[in-house]
Formats: structure tokens, C-alpha cells, sequence
């Protein structure tokens, strides 16, 4: 699985316009057999960053997506933070569930 995480740290009043953004986002990639998953939360504090998260089946598809007409969205949803916004891609090799709380707790 592929990760990317991005980090929108929205300039005053613009935050509902990134989030109109991101949700859209979320509807446009659920037909994608290739996105396994789209999310839109808010980070607490003092930054109050947007945090946007797709997962992908493969690095392929992933990199299909950034270069797509699509992903301009996200790149216009930068574009109002008042800071630089935080990229992050991870190369995720095993994904875990309550098993893994499971198992941790069971010592």
C-alpha cells in the first residue's frame, strides 16, 4: 500500500473552501479501484491543520493519480495555506488492525 498525507495549514477564511476541495476529492476517488481509501480530518492546536490522506493499491497507481488533471484540486487546495504545507509519501509494508492490539495486550 502507498501512502500520501498532506498537511494544509488554511490562510484565515479559507479553510471551508479547502474543505469543499478535499470532500470533493473523496467522491471523485471512490470509483477508483486503485484508491483504497480518502480521508479529510482536522488536526487540533494551535497550526489547526487539514490533514488529506489517500491510500493507493500500488505506486503505479499513485503516481498515475499525481500526474492526473484530478489531482490539480489538491494542488489549488495548497495554494491557500498560509504556510508550507507538509507532504508525506510512506511505502506502508503490513498493515494492522485490532490484532495488533490484540496480540500487544495478550503479553
Amino acid at each position: 500500500m502507498h501512502m500520501a498525507i498532506f498537511k494544509i495549514y488554511p490562510a484565515p477564511g479559507h479553510a471551508p473552501a479547502v474543505l469543499d476541495v478535499l470532500e470533493s476529492m473523496k467522491t471523485a476517488l471512490a470509483s477508483s479501484s486503485d484508491c483504497l481509501d480518502c480521508t479529510v480530518a482536522f488536526e487540533t492546536g494551535e497550526e489547526g491543520a487539514i490533514v488529506y490522506t489517500e491510500c493507493w493499491h500500488s505506486m503505479a497507481a499513485l503516481t498515475s493519480h499525481l500526474r492526473s488533471h484530478i489531482f490539480l484540486r489538491v494542488l489549488e487546495a495548497m495554494e491557500f495555506s498560509r504556510s508550507t504545507p507538509k507532504v508525506m509519501f510512506f511505502d506502508v509494508s503490513e498493515v494492522g488492525g485490532m490484532d495488533v492490539i490484540e496480540v500487544a495486550r495478550a503479553v
